[in-house]
């Protein structure tokens, strides 16, 4: 097996002027930040909310992946092949517009994100969705 592990981490917004915009801004004040869909393969694979971490294990071989949130809003598409035994780590996050966002962890972020290593599943104490 194969795993894709996705750290959404808190966000932290700040009101400036490139980012003060009518809809983006009623979005940020007014609506609470709800959990995305993590789509695999065109299939739901789960919900992830603020600071938790969705750990999914999947068949080696080629896979899309994708965070959707509320109807047509969703992050670009990212194709990956995976080996076995490997695993890869994303992190999603919300754009200035209220979009979702879904990029591969950089290796400064990987040290942040608890349980990086399939060896090293996360513990009870961090946050995971049971969805």
């Amino acid at each position: 097996m194969s795993a894709i592990r996705i750290f959404r981490p808190k966000q932290h917004w700040s009101v400036s002027p490139r980012t003060v915009l009518p809809a983006g801004l009623v979005l940020r004040l007014f609506k609470p930040q709800s959990n995305y869909t993590v789509v695999l393969d065109d299939h739901t694979a789960g919900k992830i909310g603020n600071e938790q971490v969705r750990v999914i294990e999947v068949e080696p071989g080629e896979h899309r992946l994708y965070m959707r949130f509320i109807g047509l809003r969703r992050s670009k598409e990212l194709r990956m092949s995976l080996n076995e035994g490997e695993e890869r780590q994303f992190l999603c996050g919300t754009s200035a517009f209220g979009w979702p966002t879904l990029r591969e962890a950089s290796p400064e972020d990987i040290a942040q994100i608890p349980g990086t290593s399939i060896s090293e599943p996360p513990t009870p104490a961090d946050p995971i969705s049971p969805d």
